[in-house]
């Protein structure tokens, strides 16, 4: 008969995500999706390329769910929009700074420099997520010169998608933080381990 040391110690693995992180990836994916087949977007961008408001749920899906979260949204936005499965990389760079970011821009005290915060790491992101459509479209699907591409995306189209990606994510964390406090991790962290007078307090009877 084997007594329970014997026994082989079964050690529950927590799921890549959590049931929050699920819903608010349906719930995002599905508005970006809807946007991008309803074709609800801003005209004015390049002939035949309107101003997509992915950016908007993007930014809200990573700063409520984190990387992953972000990565799967920004991947149903791409695969439903206008430019297709090769947008989805330019996407990813914006999610993974962002991520990178956010959590210590959210750390600010003070409101109003963490809105300021918000709208550097806003504007990193989309300056690096910028450089992968100027290589698309140059290069790749050779709409526009390279030359051409520099002068109209950091010249007018930048500046319409910051804010496409800065204004109502900053509205929501200036009026409701608690909507979008980055409650997650990146795959490698692991949670803090409880601390020995953590312990003592919850064991103790009350």
């Amino acid at each position: 008969m084997q007594t329970s040391s014997d026994q082989t110690e079964l050690v529950q693995r927590k799921p890549i995500l959590s049931a929050r992180q699920v819903a608010i990836t349906v719930i995002f994916g599905a508005i970006a999706g809807a946007f991008e087949l309803l074709q609800i977007t801003i005209p004015g961008y390049l002939p035949g390329v309107n101003f997509s408001l992915s950016g908007i749920w993007l930014s809200l899906s990573t700063m409520i769910g984190g990387p992953i979260v972000g990565l799967i949204v920004a991947f149903v936005d791409a695969i439903t929009g206008q430019v297709g499965i090769i947008g989805w990389p330019g996407f990813a760079i914006h999610v993974l700074i962002l991520a990178a970011l956010y959590p210590r821009v959210y750390r600010i005290e003070n409101p109003t420099r963490r809105l300021v915060g918000y709208l550097i790491i806003t504007m990193i992101a989309l300056f690096f997520q910028y450089w992968w459509w100027i290589a698309l479209y140059s290069f790749v699907l050779q709409i526009i010169p390279f030359k051409a591409q520099l002068v109209l995306q950091f010249g007018y189209a930048y500046w319409v998608y910051l804010a496409i990606y800065f204004l109502i994510p900053a509205l929501v964390l200036a009026r409701a933080p608690q909507f979008v406090a980055p409650e997650w991790r990146w795959p490698w962290q692991r949670e803090e381990p409880e601390t020995a007078t953590e312990t003592e307090t919850a064991s103790r009877p009350t």
